[in-house]
Parts: C-alpha cells; structure tokens; sequence
C-alpha cells in the first residue's frame, strides 16, 4: 500500500493528539464524578462520531451498488470516515459499563416491579445488550474493512474484479446495516426510555446518520481542494454533494414530522411522554432549534442552484447540519435522565472535543497514508470529466 504523498503538519497532528488527550481525560473524569451525565456524553459523542464513519461505508455502498462514478476522484475520502469505525466501536464499548448509570431496564429491582418492563425483561437485559452491540459492532469493522480493501486491491490491479467484488460486498453491507443499525437505534437510544417505542425511530436514525455524513464528506472534500489536494474536483461534484445535502435533510424532515404528527394527533399517553419531556422543563429552545438546523435553514440556504455550487456557502450549510445532528442526538438522549435542562455540560464539551479529535487524527492518517486518486478505478476518467 503505497502513500498518497500527502504530509500532514506535524502542528495539526500535535494539536489534535492533544485535544484527544484532554478531552477524554476530561470526559474520564466525568464518568467518575457524575456517571449519568458523563456516560450520557460518552453515548452521545461515540455514536455521533460513529454515524460519521458508518455514513462514509454508506455513502461508498450506495453509489457501488448504483454503479455510479461521479464521486472516484473523492472516494478516499469516505473511505477514510470508514476506518474510524473500530476506533468508534470502542468508544461504544465503554457505554457498557455505566448501563445502570443510563438505561432504566439496567437498575437493579426495576424489572421485577415495573410490569411492562417485565414483559419486555428477555429483550432488555443486560447480557442481551452487550452481546448484540458486540455483533454489530463486529459486523461494521468487518464489512468496511472489506469495502476498503477491495477499493484499495482495485489500484493494483488493472482489471475490474475488485471493482466487482466491491459491489457484491456492498449489497451485503447494506442489507446488515440497514437491519443492524435501525436495531441499533432501538437498543442504544430507544431504550433509553423503556416504556416508549416509534416504529419509524430506526429509519429516522438512518436519515440522520446520511444528512450528516454527506456534511461531513462535503467539508472534508472542500478543504481538501483548497488545501491543493484534489484539483480534479470540480463545481459538478459539489454540486451532487448539495443535492444530496439537500435531499437527506428534506428526508430527515419528512421522517421527523411523520413521527411527531401521528404521535401528537394520536395523543396516546405512552406515546406523548416522549415529546413531553422535549417540550418543557427547559427543552423548548433546543427541540424547536433542532427543526431549524436540521432542516429549515438548510433547505432555504440548499434551494438556489449557485449555492450548490459555492464551497464556501457548502461549508457553512454543512457545519450547520452536523450542528443540527448533534443536538438531535443531544435531545435523543439526555432528556431521559435530566427532565430539566441545564444546557450543554462540560463533559459533552469534553466528549466532543475528545473524540473529535480522534475521529480527525484517524482520518487524516488514512488519507495521508494511501493513494488520493483511485488510479486504476474503472469509473475514475467518468469523474474526472465529471459533466464537463
């Protein structure tokens, strides 16, 4: 495996090894001093980081399966994202650890006295738990380590089998995760309050992990280009990257609506606590904010034509989403251990920080360390000429 000749500064590599290093000191020391909001912070941190990278894989499936080409001359970047996935398994891993902390079902004497979740007791359990989170998690590494690996055995070989086979890989990723994750979505968020359940809860998880991949991507390839890296990218290809921002953030409005609106107009006690714990005691701010960042704002500012096509304007929009998906998150899980909100604490500051800069260190590394251009991808000179 060769190197993409890409030098990553020594300044931003120390940056970022120490940012990692205080803000998971930090998020340590949380844990210790108040597990609930700390492990609560750790959920919040490992899974949005995690769905940046799963997003990636995602990304790299859908197009693989479409036999679509438009996105080679930037591929290694959500190739990248993808390698963050053992690294954010771990972090998950941790959750276990603080269950009681977090999850109502986990503490002891709640099952046996709480008669609905008794019923529900060979589900929520905590061996139940962990083992299906090690599956999964398992799964994930393993498949997007296939579909890196294929893209890569693709630059030494000039034929099309590892095209090929990556496509074959890519349908398998997809049924998994779309399975997996949605499962996921129940185990790691849902439960969280027990004696709630959505049916659209895991599809609408998905529409998020989507809209702020494709964000992320979108920064990532921007500041590659400007950085000089990626000169064969063109105003076309940011162009179908809006489009795509676009389009996830419409979906995850839909998604979003959908749920709020059977739930409100249905007005079935079991279902409206949800949302009752998001419309008062001081959530009313971030869950109307949530609507306007995940959805209103970049509708508006995606909805002309040029602004698809400026990266600045990109950028900004973007940073707006992934904003938008970490405080969707932020009211998925904090409301169901802190009824009143006391804004945004110093640990999910520290979890941020801590696990951002490791996603970042982690990607860059994967950048630096592999070819930039996919050079004998068989769908490469499509890109490069990309609606030229």
């Amino acid at each position: 495996m060769s190197s993409s000749g890409i030098v990553i500064s020594p300044n931003l590599r120390r940056a970022s090894m120490a940012l990692a290093v205080l803000g998971l000191l930090g998020l340590a020391a949380g844990l210790a001093q108040e597990p609930t909001r700390g492990f609560s912070s750790l959920l919040l941190n490992g899974f949005f980081f995690l769905t940046l990278a799963l997003g990636g894989a995602v990304f790299l499936a859908l197009n693989s399966v479409a036999n679509a080409g438009w996105y080679t001359v930037f591929k290694r970047i959500p190739e990248a994202f993808a390698s963050y996935v053992p690294v954010g398994a771990v972090s998950l891993l941790v959750v276990l650890a603080g269950l009681p902390s977090l999850y109502l079902w986990a503490r002891p004497g709640v099952m046996e006295t709480d008669h609905l979740l008794h019923q529900k007791a060979a589900f929520l359990n905590a061996p139940g738990f962990a083992i299906r989170m090690g599956v999964m998690l398992v799964l994930w590494a393993f498949l997007t380590w296939r579909l890196r690996k294929n893209s890569l055995d693709q630059d030494a070989e000039p034929s099309v089998g590892p095209t090929k086979r990556n496509v074959a890989t890519s349908a398998i990723f997809l049924v998994v995760f779309a399975i997996s994750f949605c499962l996921a979505s129940f185990d790691w968020l849902m439960s969280l309050e027990p004696h709630w359940f959505s049916t659209i809860y895991g599809l609408y998880n998905v529409a998020g992990l989507l809209e702020s991949s494709v964000a992320a991507i979108t920064v990532a390839v921007v500041l590659m280009k400007r950085s000089g890296l990626m000169k064969e990218l063109n105003t076309s290809h940011l162009h179908d990257l809006g489009k795509l921002m676009f389009g996830f953030a419409t979906l995850w409005a839909y998604l979003w609506f959908s749920q709020f609106l059977l739930i409100w107009y249905a007005n079935i006690p079991e279902e409206t606590v949800y949302f009752i714990h998001r419309m008062h005691g001081g959530w009313e701010g971030p869950f109307y904010l949530n609507v306007v960042l995940n959805w209103a704002l970049p509708f508006v500012l995606l909805l002309p034509k040029p602004a698809k096509r400026n990266a600045t304007h990109l950028c900004l929009v973007a940073g707006i989403m992934l904003a938008g998906r970490w405080l969707d998150l932020h009211l998925m899980i904090a409301p169901s251990n802190m009824p009143e909100y006391t804004g945004i604490s110093v640990w999910d500051v520290a979890g941020l920080v801590g696990l951002g800069a490791l996603f970042v260190l982690t990607v860059t590394r994967t950048v630096a360390s592999v070819p930039l251009i996919a050079r004998n991808d068989p769908y490469l000179v499509e890109s490069l000429h990309h609606h030229t």
